[in-house]
């Protein structure tokens, strides 16, 4: 009876301090550093570890944003095993510096909720400011309206633009048929509409590059058209 009572104290402080322990290997976030728009979709395998000494149960893993997906090959681990998660992080359409997040929800008791970071520097060869889209403040049919949008070449090297789409056909834009954008050098685009109906307006230009890393660049447009005192509608 002696000796059961002393194995059952030697034993006590495992059972007390018995379980599982999550660990994202590497660390808690993933950085691709400076990256291409071409590259879209940015792909990484991340490795989940139970470091404790119970089974770790991965209840969930839950993207930040509808641009992550991130399976995992399994949702149970020993102490010891690990499991991969296999992230995708859509790019197209940002700019800039990118952080986003994943949340993996486990039955480690200290930490329930581990937050995995992704972070990316998305260059683009030719940036558009101050926003990647036309924006139409004051729109009233009959009446001219104007919106504007400055381009830049990022690069060391100058980057030839052509081939101009516009739609609708009666948007106008100051873009000659072939601009060549020296190196630094910015270029403001404005973009002219004489609206013949009222409600809700959008247009597009399409600009072709001899850049292989950005070969088009697309610029919408919106606004919201009001009737004219002028005219019945």
């Amino acid at each position: 009876m002696k000796r059961y009572f002393v194995l059952l104290l030697l034993s006590f402080p495992f059972l007390l301090f018995a379980q599982p322990k999550i660990e994202i290997v590497g660390g808690d976030s993933y950085d691709w550093g400076t990256v291409k728009p071409t590259q879209d979709p940015l792909k990484a395998k991340i490795k989940i570890k139970n470091v404790g000494n119970e089974l770790l149960k991965i209840t969930e893993v839950k993207p930040g944003c509808g641009c992550t997906t991130a399976p995992l090959d399994k949702n149970e681990l020993k102490p010891g095993e690990e499991a991969t998660l296999d992230v995708t992080l859509r790019i197209t359409g940002t700019s800039g510096n990118v952080v986003k997040s994943i949340r993996i929800a486990s039955n480690d008791p200290n930490n329930p909720n581990k937050y995995l970071y992704l972070k990316a520097n998305v260059f683009y060869p030719i940036s558009i400011t101050p926003t990647s889209y036309f924006t139409f403040n004051e729109m009233t049919v009959g009446q001219e309206a104007q919106a504007k949008v400055t381009l830049k070449n990022n690069t060391n090297e100058n980057i030839t633009l052509s081939e101009v789409q516009v739609v609708p056909e009666n948007l106008n834009v100051n873009l000659p048929k072939k601009l060549v954008l020296k190196a630094g050098e910015s270029y403001d685009i404005v973009a002219k509409v004489v609206p013949d109906k009222k409600g809700y307006f959008n247009c597009s230009v399409k600009i072709k590059t001899n850049n292989p890393d950005q070969k088009e660049i697309i610029i919408p447009g919106y606004g919201n058209v009001k009737e004219s005192p002028l005219f019945n509608n």
